[in-house]
């Protein structure tokens, strides 16, 4: 009787642990199966982000007004870009309003459609106020970085670098007034090392020397056949400049924008839908005596004042 109760304790033990084993076996298949889980989670959010911060922003083309006579300087800093020697940093100047922006957007797009050799393309629209924290909220915005509003600018500036120090990236800076130390920012300064590039557009050449500019290239006003060009591409009514009275006057018009891209796209466009012979007449007129009253010319004299008041 006692080998009989011995024998059935044996029994329920062993069923008891093979329930136990089984028991554990499932547990331990679920919990890697949620591991596995969590390291995938854990491998898409790294792709998306990185220290810990906000969606990255995506690079993308950005819209441009027309695009005439600037293809040489366009083979120019593409060229620049795609070298690897130790100039890293190419400062694009020229007055208000000659096509400054528009080259950069346009080397934005042309690197963006056809491929380039960075792992990061930084676009960065500059605001004479906050300089260094425009670029920090910019890069980092591009990086997915993120920090608290009360954060120190050396704080951020150490988050950028380390996100940058091991990447080629391309700093785009548009319309920049001051001199801006980049190593401030956290944006490491462009060697021969990490091959990346820093390129920047402003009004005055004093500033590309101060930024330590090792290429310069100055944005010319358009030659009369490519600013005849862009005013006919704003006016768009062909039928209107076959008129050979209308075109004798039209080509008056082209000749006092002395070939400044965004004299010629106002002018063109406020002309578009001036018809007959008399209202070019006038408009002709009105620009030689006072060139402000034509519509859309006083930001453009504005703009010009500016600029020259601040070389």
């Amino acid at each position: 009787v006692r080998f009989r109760r011995r024998e059935q304790r044996t029994r329920m033990r062993r069923r008891y642990l093979s329930c136990f084993g089984c028991a554990d076996y499932k547990l331990c298949k679920k919990v890697s199966a949620i591991l596995k889980s969590i390291g995938e989670l854990r491998e898409r959010s790294e792709a998306i982000k990185t220290d810990g911060g906000s969606s990255q922003v995506t690079c993308r083309e950005i819209p441009i007004k027309s695009v005439v006579g600037n293809t040489t300087m366009m083979e120019q800093v593409l060229e620049f870009l795609s070298e690897e020697e130790e100039r890293g940093i190419i400062g694009v100047y020229g007055p208000g309003g000659v096509g400054k922006t528009t080259l950069m957007q346009s080397i934005n797009n042309e690197l963006i459609t056809k491929g380039h050799q960075y792992d990061v393309l930084i676009w960065v629209q500059m605001s004479r106020e906050f300089g260094e924290c425009t670029i920090q909220q910019a890069v980092g915005a591009r990086l997915g970085l993120s920090w608290d509003e009360k954060e120190t600018g050396e704080n951020r500036a150490l988050k950028i670098y380390r996100a940058l120090r091991q990447k080629r990236f391309l700093l785009l800076l548009d319309d920049v007034w001051e001199e801006i130390d980049l190593e401030k920012t956290g944006v490491p300064r462009p060697d021969r090392e990490n091959k990346c590039k820093v390129m920047f557009t402003t009004r005055s050449i004093a500033l590309c020397n101060n930024m330590g500019a090792e290429y310069k290239l100055r944005v010319e006003f358009l030659e009369k056949k490519h600013a005849w060009e862009l005013f006919c591409s704003k006016v768009w009514r062909k039928d209107l400049l076959e008129s050979s009275s209308i075109r004798r006057l039209a080509e008056i018009i082209v000749s006092k924008c002395g070939g400044l891209p965004l004299a010629l796209i106002t002018l063109g466009g406020a002309m578009a839908h001036r018809e007959t012979e008399e209202e070019w007449i006038h408009a002709s007129e009105v620009l030689t005596r006072f060139p402000a009253e034509m519509k859309g010319m006083n930001y453009v004299f504005a703009l010009l004042k500016f600029s020259y008041d601040n070389l």
